[in-house]
């Protein structure tokens, strides 16, 4: 049955989605600048249970925890970045480097107790690295962003972040021409992701969205454990011809 809403109710759900539509419209700019401490600080949780709960995925796992989660996706990647200056003797970090991930399509529910919020934008990113010979190397990216919501106070937090990846291609490349299993060892973005808390193929790409994951949101009454984008809520699908051979390391 729907749940029935008073005007002022109704009011404040619709400014509760505009603002975590702000949220997720801030991480674009914060990514396109590579602030990623910034999008942490600010865009994240704060609350001390919830950033033992907090997580980020991706293809091949999650980070879990906002200390496991830094070290992944500020410190690594700082030291990458200091890594990269010494290939390419720059002076200044990022000189070359294009980072643009866009979000579209966005669909966000509300849970109907208004605690907490899931939503799903999809991504067509371009990203540019500067290599040590003054080339670049250059790439597609097509992914899915799925993430929970979590009120603290009056601000609206990410709490579970995960980011399917479908494609990640070489730009100028002929694509028909590539194997439809990546070798992901060469995988730039895998190389990055790095040894996650939990490792799990979370989604493979290899047939497009054929494990269905992350699903769409639908209406729920209040945030369980069961629908969570965090590991906990993560299940291998189990009626999509896994017989037939599709897929990797799914058991």
């Amino acid at each position: 049955m729907r749940k029935s809403y008073t005007d002022e109710e109704l009011i404040l759900r619709v400014w509760d989605v505009e603002e975590i539509k702000k949220i997720m419209h801030r991480r674009v700019f914060y990514i396109a600048g590579d602030r990623r401490a910034a999008e942490l600080d600010e865009l994240w949780v704060l609350e001390p249970e919830n950033k033992k709960a907090a997580s980020f995925g991706r293809n091949w796992g999650w980070y879990t925890g906002m200390d496991n989660i830094r070290a992944y996706y500020v410190d690594a990647h700082e030291k990458h970045l200091a890594e990269q200056m010494i290939e390419t003797g720059a002076k200044e970090k990022n000189v070359g480097n294009i980072y643009a991930h866009p979000v579209t399509t966005g669909l966000i529910i509300l849970a109907n107790d208004g605690n907490t919020a899931k939503g799903m934008w999809y991504v067509i990113a371009q990203e540019t690295t500067a290599k040590a010979d003054n080339s670049a190397d250059v790439r597609w990216i097509l992914e899915k962003i799925a993430v929970d919501f979590i009120r603290e106070g009056e601000d609206w937090k990410i709490w579970h972040m995960m980011i399917a990846m479908d494609l990640n291609c070489e730009a100028g490349e002929d694509y028909s021409k590539q194997p439809v299993y990546v070798n992901w060892d060469r995988d730039p973005i895998k190389r990055e992701f790095g040894a996650p808390t939990i490792a799990a193929l979370a989604h493979d790409p290899a047939f497009n969205w054929w494990d269905n994951y992350p699903p769409m949101p639908e209406p729920y009454e209040t945030f369980t454990t069961a629908i969570s984008y965090g590991p906990e809520g993560w299940k291998p699908p189990t009626d999509k011809g896994l017989f037939a051979g599709e897929g990797r390391n799914f058991k």
